[in-house]
Parts: structure tokens; C-alpha cells; sequence
């Protein structure tokens, strides 16, 4: 499952900031984005996996969950990064992502 993989990777590794053309944030940025995607998709795997929620009650949570990322604390590249990384979860659940966030 995408979701699974997502949560097991090194979201943020520095060649992945290389390969988009950025220098790494620093340290503390970077641990920061990695648990807050962490946590996001480990709520997200459980809102996949509620056989209780219909479609339209799964999008809406899920819409919830993207609308209470901490956006605010990362600068536009960050985000940008922290979309990117969310958004294939997000797809494998069936939803365009980029109507989301």
C-alpha cells in the first residue's frame, strides 16, 4: 500500500532536496516535516482503512486532516515539498490530491 511505503521512507532526505534544486533546510525543519507527514499518514492509512465511512464521509475527513497540516510553519519550498510527498497517499485512496490541498 502507498500509504505504508510513504510512512517507512526518508521523505526528506538531503539527495531529494538536491534532486528538486533546493539546499536542505536545516535540521530541525526537516524533522519537523518528517513527523508531521508521519503522523498525517498514519491517520490517513485509518481513514482508509474505516469500513464504518462511506466515500464522501472518507474525503471529507481526509479534507480535515490536510486543512490541519501545520502549513504555516514551513516556508513555500517546504510546502511545496511536504505536498509532494503527501499527495500520492492521498491519490491511493482514490482522490485527486491537488483538489485537496
Amino acid at each position: 500500500m502507498k500509504i505504508e511505503e510513504l510512512i517507512l521512507n526518508d521523505n526528506y532526505a538531503l539527495p531529494l532536496w538536491e534532486k528538486r534544486g533546493l539546499n536542505p533546510s536545516p535540521a530541525s525543519v526537516i524533522k519537523k516535516l518528517e513527523s508531521v507527514t508521519v503522523n498525517f499518514l498514519k491517520t490517513l492509512k485509518l481513514i482508509s482503512e474505516d469500513s464504518k465511512l462511506d466515500e464522501s464521509s472518507k474525503l471529507d475527513k481526509v479534507q480535515k486532516l490536510v486543512d490541519q497540516l501545520p502549513w504555516d510553519d514551513f516556508d513555500t519550498e517546504e510546502k511545496a515539498f511536504l505536498a509532494d510527498v503527501i499527495a500520492p497517499a492521498i491519490e491511493s485512496m482514490g482522490y485527486n490530491p491537488w483538489l485537496i490541498i
